[in-house]
């Protein structure tokens, strides 16, 4: 019998590239709540305005295309649409191909949500990896790698 309390390869933790994901993970998903409660927006609020207002001038965006655009699940989404149209942020209207589809627009009110959101959350990114300095250009690298 081993001393070792799992059948690892690696000699602890620390040394998981998954687990110190999840954690810094969990650390910058708190980070980036705390600074957007203020606005009475989720994290995922945020991403499904800020998806729907860069990439609704360029196409009709309808939830399951929201969903596709954030790699969230649909029915996350289909929550996340309910509750920012409740908010006055999203507007539904049908599409112009699609009858069974409603194309998702963003109002002037959440247009100016998302532009006060994407500030905070900016600098909330920037105070987050602050300590990895000229590096963090390298980490956004590996990242776009891995979703490759």
């Amino acid at each position: 019998m081993t001393d070792a309390p799992l059948p690892t390869t690696f000699s602890g933790p620390s040394e998981s590239p998954g687990f110190l994901l999840w954690r810094i993970s969990n650390l910058w998903q708190r980070e980036q709540r705390n600074a957007l409660q203020p606005l009475g927006l989720t994290h995922t609020q945020f991403v499904a305005l800020a998806v729907a207002s860069w990439f609704g001038q360029e196409e009709p965006i309808t939830q399951a295309r929201l969903s596709q655009l954030t790699r969230s699940d649909p029915m996350t989404i289909s929550q996340v649409v309910r509750t920012l149209e409740k908010m006055e942020c999203f507007e539904r209207a049908p599409h112009p191909e699609d009858t069974r589809a409603k194309v998702i627009t963003v109002s002037d009110a959440g247009r100016e949500l998302a532009a006060q959101a994407i500030r905070i959350v900016e600098a909330t990114d920037r105070a987050f990896f602050e300590p990895l300095g000229e590096e963090t250009a390298s980490l956004v690298q590996l990242f776009q790698k891995l979703l490759r």
